[in-house]
């Protein structure tokens, strides 16, 4: 049976107020923001944002956060609030970039070709918009190195726009795919902002996952210099996923005393730490369980949501797996063990627990097996995985350590870390 509204009208498959291709997609493909939620980060990002125009304050930001965290929403957020004070934005994703600049050039001169075509892609973006004609090329046809600042200053001035933004987004591409090294970037970066001194209505933005962070900041003297503040993206909070899935819920249900419906406490529980509280798997999970269950049910319960979690994921779970049995050199029993974890949908799971879901769950290994059988392979698999994770050899336990929590005193409990949920969304969005 369909959902229904709070006046009991039967909520079409339209209506998902999720996004399948993640959150930032929301921004990217759509007029309108009714399928996006404001956390408390945009919202004060946002007017920060605001106010430093307002005030003709230099806006100069570095967005740090991991893939899936809303990097690219909060570039596309920060572009409107451009467009709103009639001004113009630029959006540089390198990702595009990338491999025409490999195929263009030998690695010792990607460098300079990088720049070439971020100027050129500038100028496209400008034409386009009619801010400039196709005889402003001469600008920079015969440009050398020397003067390019002076040519990217001169193409965004004759736009005649007082707020003028660059964002380049997906920085993280030119390191893991061209030989550019970082404090090069860097520099670059410097030498713009500084020539965007003279004009508070121009501003830089600038995206990078959390890999380089570290990185990025032993060469941070430079970014301090061009003023540059540095904002770090965080997976939301437990009560934070439930504001989420409420405001997305409601937006469709008007239903003001029961948000979370058409799904049930539990299932905020469950998104929440499959998802570890990245805002693209909270918004993909979310995606999958509303438009898999609503031909059926009228609202979705737990077990609802982790057949279909694990029937979505399983796949690709065990395929994560099976890797890293080859590589930490564990048994097929505990390699069953990681899987029906995963069916558990993260939760904290006892032998017990975990021979309770055998009965119901759609890993092939316990199949035809009783249940002693089932039970006595977990316990050698609990034994296995308990060894590991208690070995005195520091390198592999600190690597063991990464997917898998073990909690208390017999019975012990397990749990699989979110970097596991993680790499295995990572796989799926991949294929």
């Amino acid at each position: 049976m369909p959902y229904q509204d709070v006046n009991g009208n039967e909520i079409s498959s339209a209506q998902n107020p999720y996004v399948i291709s993640g959150a930032a997609a929301s921004v990217i493909d759509q007029k309108d923001n009714s399928k996006l939620v404001y956390t408390q980060f945009i919202k004060d990002l946002l007017a920060e944002v605001k106010q430093s125009i307002k005030i003709r304050r230099p806006i100069n930001l570095f967005l740090v956060g991991e893939y899936g965290y809303g990097k690219t929403t909060l570039l596309n957020l920060i572009a409107q609030e451009f467009d709103n004070t009639s001004g113009v934005c630029i959006s540089i994703k390198f990702q595009e970039i990338v491999t025409p600049v490999a195929a263009s050039s030998t690695p010792d001169k990607h460098f300079e070709s990088l720049l070439g075509a971020i100027l050129l892609k500038i100028y496209d973006d400008l034409v386009k918009k009619g801010l400039l004609t196709k005889s402003d090329r001469i600008l920079f046809e015969e440009t050398e190195f020397i003067n390019l600042f002076d040519t990217f200053f001169e193409l965004l001035k004759r736009t005649q726009k007082y707020h003028i933004l660059i964002a380049f987004d997906e920085v993280e591409a030119l390191f893991s795919n061209l030989s550019i090294e970082i404090a090069y970037f860097l520099s670059f970066l410097q030498s713009l902002s500084e020539k965007f001194l003279s004009r508070p209505g121009w501003a830089l933005c600038v995206s990078v996952t959390e890999e380089y962070y570290s990185a990025i900041m032993s060469e941070a003297r430079q970014l301090q210099e061009g003023r540059f503040n540095f904002k770090i993206l965080k997976s939301l909070r437990p009560s934070e996923v439930k504001d989420y899935i409420e405001t997305k819920n409601s937006s469709v249900t008007l239903n003001p005393n029961n948000k979370i419906y058409p799904f049930e406490d539990e299932v905020i529980d469950f998104v929440a730490v499959v998802s570890g509280g990245v805002p693209r798997f909270v918004e993909t999970i979310c995606q999958l369980i509303w438009a898999e269950a609503e031909s059926l049910l009228q609202s979705v319960s737990l077990e609802t949501a982790r057949r279909i979690f694990s029937n979505s994921y399983r796949v690709y779970a065990e395929a994560y797996f099976s890797e890293l049995k080859e590589v930490h050199k564990f048994s097929v029993e505990a390699e069953a063990f990681f899987n029906i974890l995963f069916y558990s949908g993260g939760r904290k799971q006892s032998i017990q627990d975990l021979l309770l879901l055998t009965q119901s769950c759609p890993i092939e290994y316990f199949y035809g097996l009783s249940e002693k059988e089932v039970e006595y392979r977990l316990k050698k698999a609990d034994k296995e995985i308990k060894n590991k994770l208690e070995t005195k050899n520091e390198s592999e336990i600190n690597e063991f350590n990464k997917y898998i929590d073990l909690f208390g005193k017999r019975p012990y409990r397990y749990t699989l870390k979110n970097l596991v949920f993680e790499q295995i969304f990572k796989s799926r969005e991949r294929l």
